[in-house]
């Protein structure tokens, strides 16, 4: 099989993630069951965000920890919606402040399908560069094209063990 999919082969970059405070939700998912996840729970942080009265700073992120790789293996998912500060009391979400974490980054431009081959090329380079995996991955929707996938951009940073 050959890749459709190509990356410069210095495509990581380096960066400390600063800490994000976000309406939150975790559960827990497989990489086969995370179309369950995608828009119904996304949509609904939105829609209470807006309930709320909160100020969103920021695109939606997913942060998964301990996903392996293996479609079947269990990990936590934590949904994330930036926001500028907390606000009242949510029955459906919590309020979090995301920790900051180094991370090798890559601003993937395209369809989230093609998500599981860009991983593979990058944990690739990831590894070939030294580097230890922390058993964190967060995704950052930056661009969201439902009707024209090509155009979405998705940052993905791998976290960096210390």
């Amino acid at each position: 099989m050959t890749s459709q999919i190509s990356i410069p082969s210095n495509a990581l970059r380096i960066q400390e993630n600063a800490p994000v405070t976000a309406l939150c939700c975790r559960t827990m998912a497989t990489l086969r069951t995370l179309n369950e996840h995608a828009g119904p729970l996304t949509e609904k942080m939105y829609a209470e965000a807006h309930r709320l009265n909160l100020t969103i700073a920021g695109p939606v992120n997913w942060l998964y920890t301990d996903a392996s790789g293996d479609p079947n293996h269990e990990f936590q998912l934590t949904i994330a919606l930036p926001i500028e500060q907390p606000g009242p009391l949510s029955d459906q979400f919590t309020y979090e402040t995301l920790r900051s974490f180094r991370s090798a980054s890559y601003r993937f431009k395209g369809p989230w399908g093609s998500l599981p081959e860009v991983y593979d090329l990058l944990f690739g380079q990831f590894y070939q560069q030294g580097y230890t995996y922390d058993g964190r991955v967060r995704e950052i929707y930056s661009y969201v094209d439902f009707e024209h996938p090509e155009k979405c951009v998705t940052d993905i940073q791998i976290g960096i063990a210390d």
